[in-house]
C-alpha cells in the first residue's frame, strides 16, 4: 500500500465505500413481490454485484448488471430471479444509496484528522450532494455530516467514471495535481482503473477478494485505508 505521505487528499466513491442501498427498502420490495431472499447476505450481495459490473465492463455503468447479480447473490431462487430483478429495478437509484456502512464515516473522519482533504467522486444523478447532506452523511463544508471539500457528480458534470474528466474535476476542486490524490472506490474498472489513468493513487474496496487485478491496491473497507494512514 502506498504511504499516505505520497498524497494530500482522498477522493471517496459513495456506493460501497460510505453507503449501500437501504437494506430495509430492498427487503420490503422483494417481500412485497413474493420473492424469497436472505437479507443477511445483502452486504455480501453488494460486492458480488459490483464484481459482476466490473466483469460486464458496460459502457456506461448500468444498474442492470448490478441488479441481476445482486438477486443471485442474496439467495433468490432461480425461478424467481426475473421477479426479483423486476422488484428492484425501479428502486435501485442513487437516492436509495443512503445506508451508512458500519464504521465508514468514523474512518473518513480519521482520514481528515490525519490532515487529508476529502472529496467525493460519484457516478450519480446530479443530486448526490443534496441527498447525502439531507441524510446528514456528508456535505461540502461544516455541518452535521462529514465535511468534504468538493463533490464531483457525473449527473451534474455530464461524464461518468471511468472518464478521466471526472477525476480531473475532483483534483481541480481539491486544488491538487491528480498524483497527490488517492481515490478509493468499490469498482476495479470505474474507480481504480479510471483513477490510475489520470495518475491518482488507486485503492479498490474489495472485502471478498473478488478482483483479479493486482495493478492497484485493495482494502476490505475504508477503515483499513485509515488504519494504513495511521
Amino acid at each position: 500500500m502506498t504511504s499516505a505521505r505520497t498524497y494530500d487528499a482522498v477522493s471517496l466513491d459513495v456506493g460501497g465505500v460510505l453507503v449501500v442501498p437501504d437494506h430495509g427498502l430492498l427487503a420490503w420490495f422483494l417481500t412485497a413481490a413474493g420473492v424469497a431472499h436472505d437479507r443477511d447476505r445483502f452486504a455480501e450481495g453488494h460486492y458480488r454485484a459490483m464484481a459482476a459490473v466490473d466483469h460486464a465492463r458496460s459502457e456506461p455503468e448500468t444498474f442492470d448488471d448490478y441488479t441481476h447479480a445482486f438477486v443471485r447473490a442474496v439467495g433468490v431462487p432461480d425461478d424467481q430471479l426475473e421477479a426479483g430483478v423486476g422488484a428492484l429495478a425501479a428502486i435501485l437509484v442513487p437516492p436509495v444509496w443512503t445506508q451508512p456502512l458500519p464504521g465508514a464515516l468514523a474512518a473518513a473522519r480519521r482520514l481528515a484528522a490525519a490532515g487529508l482533504a476529502l472529496a467525493v467522486t460519484s457516478n450519480a444523478d446530479g443530486n448526490v450532494a443534496d441527498s447525502l447532506a439531507r441524510h446528514e452523511i456528508l456535505q461540502v463544508g461544516p455541518g452535521p455530516g462529514l465535511d468534504v471539500r468538493h463533490v464531483s457528480d457525473s449527473g451534474a458534470l455530464g461524464f461518468a467514471k471511468p472518464d478521466p474528466r471526472i477525476f480531473l474535476a475532483t483534483a481541480e476542486g481539491l486544488g491538487l495535481p491528480p498524483e497527490r490524490v488517492c481515490h478509493i472506490g468499490d469498482s476495479g474498472q470505474y474507480d481504480a482503473a479510471g483513477a490510475a489513468a489520470v495518475g491518482m493513487v488507486a485503492v479498490h474496496v474489495d472485502p471478498l477478494g473478488l478482483c483479479p487485478d493486482r495493478s492497484h491496491d485493495h482494502v476490505r473497507d475504508l477503515a483499513e485505508l485509515a488504519d494504513r494512514v495511521d
